[in-house]
């Protein structure tokens, strides 16, 4: 692959091209098909570049098979240069979050990102445009027990009717409190004022379940220091009941910054 081609559109052979999807089971699949054989591809396949003339796709996924399924021999490819991690995210995000999923499928689509695709909470925020502090709100969503998700779905509870009740975590009130907001069909405005009134007076705890999501976030930001030149000595130490971290940061760092 010429540096040229990259950011080119290209008519690419649909046999160099691998789909890590081979049987999409969208139900809609035929009706774009039907639509690309009639006025062809209305959008290009992003892919990257592999050995001895093979591509990956990154995002298109449904229009690349829906395209195989049409006919076409050759389907128009724009051509991007990425590693293997880079491009295993943005296919993820390409075929998660670009269609209507649920708050909870969503939350869970973000813990992946972190512990499977190794991903910071920096990294995620800028991947779905929001704040770090709207990430952390939808992992929350995670503490919601299989019965009160199930709940919650069925009545369309919004997402700040779930951040408000999740105010309650570990106290005796949570699942009275859920089945209350349902059966009164309260509004957002009306759980976080019902929600307020019962932690009148009660100290609340909450505590993640998972520090997992958290360890990147560490991990990365001691490997930005060392980077940048800066003496960090970092370790990790793990047992059944908690993870300790020792960062130790000299102060007689030299760091010299060259302009060329």
């Amino acid at each position: 692959m010429q540096n040229k081609d990259v950011g080119s559109i290209l008519l690419i052979r649909c046999n160099k091209i691998i789909s890590s999807c081979d049987k999409p089971t969208d139900e809609n699949l035929g009706k774009l098909s039907n639509s690309i054989r009639k006025h062809g591809i209305l959008q290009p396949i992003t892919v990257r570049p592999l050995q001895y003339g093979m591509y990956e796709i990154i995002s298109g996924e449904r229009r690349f098979a829906a395209s195989k399924l049409a006919g076409l021999s050759y389907v128009p490819c724009i051509i991007i240069n990425t590693d293997k991690k880079t491009s295993a995210v943005m296919n993820f995000i390409e075929n998660t979050f670009r269609k209507q999923i649920s708050l909870f499928d969503e939350a869970s689509s973000i813990k992946t990102l972190i512990l499977d695709y190794k991903l910071t909470l920096d990294e995620v925020s800028d991947v779905l445009s929001c704040d770090i502090s709207d990430v952390i709100d939808k992992l929350k969503l995670l503490h919601f027990s299989r019965e009160n998700i199930i709940k919650a779905e069925n009545f369309n509870l919004t997402f700040n009717q779930c951040k408000a009740l999740l105010k309650l975590e570990d106290t005796e009130f949570f699942d009275k409190t859920l089945d209350e907001i349902i059966t009164s069909g309260m509004n957002d405005f009306q759980t976080e004022d019902y929600v307020r009134k019962i932690l009148k007076n009660k100290r609340n705890n909450y505590i993640f379940k998972d520090i997992r999501l958290f360890t990147n976030t560490i991990s990365n930001a001691v490997e930005k220091m060392k980077n940048s030149g800066a003496d960090v000595i970092f370790d990790k130490n793990e047992d059944d009941e908690k993870i300790e971290y020792k960062i130790v940061i000299s102060k007689m760092n030299n760091i010299v910054i060259r302009s060329r």
